[in-house]
């Protein structure tokens, strides 16, 4: 280093403030911008689901399950992700009890087509609330309480019968009879046993079913208001674009068509959000006249009859004894619109002019297919959701072009961006 170097270093140091110089405080910190300022991004969070304040009661004989944190009028408790299951038994009589047990019990059930089955243990947790002792010294600790409290907690994962662990997987029951049907259920249950004394000792059992219900939120709140041609100018990043070619038997005569499928980027949706999709069809004109018009015949004018069809798809996937099969269902059908300028059908198509097709649309879970569930992975079982377009030609006998479809794995939680729980 040059004795220059060094002066200028001593001088910039003396320059520099030293921090006991510093009077003012940091400034504060906040997520409400100030005069000037202006929120970049926000994920708004309008809605709050507070937890659950009211009781579930199970009664049979003289004895009474009071079960805590449940929504008022449900017809099966309800627990999320490594939910504490808090409650009270009552006991109308309880002179002859001499033991209380409970036990929080979760199976995963899975059958192929063949009657090839397989039992995995997801939850087995006992626990002896109450046990009659007679040598104790206090007299009242001989007999049974008639309020016993327990709390019990679902584990956030499991293993299965080589060792493999899973996250717990939620509440479900499928079943579709047939020669590639399958069975899948996932069921737990709360089994409350009460023992009494006697010549012969009589057990009886209390078994409430339960809903595991583990909730997950999606990371953004879908714009309800887009529009892809002015999107992909001003914030592109905001779709998610999947090509795909519709092939043609002929293409010296009839080239193929490009086809791309819009949707927003962030691929994870709420069972309640508004899905919205731009699908575009991009070629010359007379593949695409062939594409989504019929011919005209002696007896009827062209008409426009697309057969383009935008759904979400849910695939259940079941591996038993190194055997695999699958069901694929519908949850929901798009509704598409077409985006102006329409094209018109001509007597003297344009072989050499390429030019597009536009659709704009939306599509809704329906809760009574889901049944709540969101998609998940674990040993043995997989539920996986797609955004699926499907085109075919009005009359596939008479075109050159095949049908096609077009994937999109998404994944569907069970709350949207704009709410959480408080828990």
């Amino acid at each position: 280093m040059l004795a220059s170097d060094v002066v200028v270093l001593r001088t910039l140091a003396k320059q520099l403030p030293s921090y006991d110089s510093i009077s003012s405080l940091p400034p504060l910190y906040s997520s409400d911008p100030a005069s000037g300022e202006q929120s970049i991004q926000l994920t708004p969070r309008t809605r709050s689901l507070g937890r659950p304040t009211g009781t579930y009661v199970h009664k049979a004989g003289d004895a009474t399950v009071v079960l805590l944190d449940q929504e008022d009028g449900v017809s099966t408790p309800s627990y999320g992700r490594q939910a504490a299951l808090s409650g009270i038994i009552s006991l109308a009589s309880c002179e002859t009890v001499s033991e209380i047990k409970i036990k929080l019990d979760g199976h995963m059930d899975l059958v192929l087509s063949g009657g090839v089955s397989q039992s995995t243990t997801l939850v087995n947790d006992t626990h002896s609330l109450w046990k009659y002792n007679p040598e104790a010294v206090d007299a009242g600790s001989t007999r049974c309480p008639s309020e016993i409290p327990f709390t019990c907690v679902f584990p956030s994962k499991f293993k299965d019968n080589i060792g493999r662990e899973s996250p717990l997987p939620p509440s479900m029951h499928v079943m579709y009879p047939g020669a590639s049907g399958l069975v899948a259920s996932c069921l737990y249950t709360l089994t409350i046993k009460i023992v009494k004394m006697g010549f012969w000792k009589q057990a009886k059992k209390l078994t409430i079913p339960l809903n595991y219900h583990p909730r997950s939120r999606a990371p953004s709140f879908p714009n309800p208001n887009p529009d892809l041609f002015s999107d992909v100018k001003i914030s592109p990043e905001e779709w998610h674009q999947t090509m795909s070619v519709i092939k043609s038997r002929k293409p010296a005569v009839t080239p193929p068509v490009q086809c791309h499928l819009f949707i927003p980027s962030v691929r994870v949706f709420a069972l309640s959000d508004v899905i919205h999709f731009h699908v575009q069809l991009t070629g010359l004109l007379s593949s695409l006249r062939q594409l989504v018009y019929s011919k005209p015949s002696k007896r009827s004018t062209e008409k426009f009859a697309p057969k383009i069809r935008v759904y979400l798809l849910r695939q259940i996937t079941v591996e038993v004894c190194g055997q695999k099969g699958w069901k694929n269902l519908t949850l929901a059908e798009g509704t598409l619109r077409p985006r102006p300028p329409p094209i018109t059908a001509s007597s003297s198509p344009a072989h050499s002019a390429e030019d597009s097709l536009d659709w704009e649309g939306e599509i809704q879970c329906d809760e009574n297919e889901t049944r709540g569930c969101p998609g998940f992975i674990t040993t043995d079982l997989t539920v996986k959701d797609f955004i699926v377009l499907s085109i075919s030609p009005p009359d596939v006998t008479k075109s050159d072009l095949s049908p096609t479809q077009v994937p999109i794995p998404i994944k569907l939680v069970t709350e949207s961006a704009e709410t959480w729980r408080d828990d």
